[in-house]
């Protein structure tokens, strides 16, 4: 009797310590989420589409490993807007001569292939997502560490940037990440894509001319031959 008391009473003192435990780390769990909130809270801020643009400027300078962006690469109508684009477009060969791996998704659209190329040229990786035609959030992770945030003014992914926030929080980034690196796996690679779009024109018109292609897509001569040269 003696004996099955104790061995009941090890049996409790066991469960106990074990309840504890329990108790002890989902409480460090839900200090841990406080804290990070907390944290977003005091280093989230919004920005202006200026400064927006300066903060991608920034971060993609300070760059030393990686840049992954989702963007909406609608072709700028503005001069403010080309001059932003271009100082991108600048920023990324930067990045490439430091051995920065820079990847980008871009809607699956013909008239994305004007940004898309331009970022190409500069050393990015292109990929175009379909699913990204209806989303107005375009984001900017910078060496999984530091995310940058652009917000449309209303809804729509033809709209220009005109806010955004900058979030310097791993937790963060390693959120969009996940939902980049996923999109990545499923989006058609830049050739890939222009492929099939001068075969779908070649089909319905044989003869144009490499001109009039790189006219109609807006990207030049050479990218048209050497799609075709692909194609044949």
């Amino acid at each position: 009797m003696v004996d099955l008391t104790a061995a009941l009473l090890a049996v409790e003192l066991v469960l106990l310590i074990a309840t504890l435990s329990l108790l002890i780390q989902a409480r460090r769990e839900s200090t841990g989420r406080e804290k990070l909130l907390e944290q977003m809270a005091h280093t989230a801020r919004v920005v202006s589409r200026q400064e927006y643009f300066n903060a991608v400027h920034f971060v993609m300078q300070s760059a030393r490993n990686s840049i992954n962006g989702s963007i909406t690469g609608s072709v700028p109508s503005t001069t403010e807007q080309k001059d932003q684009i271009q100082a991108i477009i600048d920023r990324i060969s930067q990045a490439k001569t430091r051995g920065v791996k820079v990847q980008y998704i871009f809607p699956k659209s013909p008239d994305r292939l004007v940004v898309a190329n331009q970022y190409r040229e500069a050393g990015a990786e292109i990929r175009l997502h379909a699913g990204i035609i209806v989303s107005d959030l375009r984001y900017t992770v910078i060496d999984n560490a530091y995310t940058v945030l652009g917000l449309p003014s209303s809804a729509g992914e033809n709209q220009p940037t005109r806010e955004g926030y900058v979030v310097p929080s791993e937790a963060l980034a390693e959120i969009f990440l996940h939902q980049f690196r996923t999109r990545w796996e499923e989006a058609a690679p830049y050739d890939e894509y222009l492929k099939s779009i001068v075969s779908e024109i070649r089909n319905h018109n044989p003869n144009m001319s490499i001109q009039l292609l790189s006219s109609q897509l807006q990207i030049p001569e050479s990218e048209i031959t050497r799609i075709d040269q692909r194609i044949t």
